[in-house]
């Protein structure tokens, strides 16, 4: 029995159905003294991994929601996560602790015998 490469292939790729979905990524950066948004737009198909991923839209401006505009993210919720995770961005971030270094006799004792030729 002959069949035909179209059939063929159109059972190949009809069988399955993927899933598409939007990932959106936000950053912002001073550039002149104004904060620019940056956002994206990603089409990705997660059974796919990393390599389906298509950027279907990014948009650069200095007013957030012409930002998400200029990247055709029209759905609002997104728009709210995106604002959202801005906010976690820039929140004042404790700074790091110092640790506390002891410094021994015999360390001083070595430092102030050899340590500064070797050092030198």
């Amino acid at each position: 029995m002959y069949i035909p490469v179209k059939q063929k292939r159109e059972n190949n790729y009809t069988s399955k159905t993927r899933i598409m979905k939007h990932v959106y990524t936000v950053h912002t950066k001073l550039i002149e003294g104004k904060t620019y948004y940056f956002v994206k737009k990603i089409m990705t198909i997660p059974e796919l991994g990393e390599a389906a991923n298509l950027v279907t839209g990014y948009g650069m401006h200095t007013d957030f929601e012409k930002a998400c505009n200029i990247a055709s993210i029209d759905d609002p919720a997104a728009r709210k996560q995106l604002w959202a995770e801005l906010e976690l961005q820039h929140k004042p971030k404790e700074p790091a602790k110092k640790p506390s270094i002891v410094i021994t006799d015999s360390v001083n004792k070595w430092l102030a015998e050899v340590g500064v030729a070797v050092l030198n």
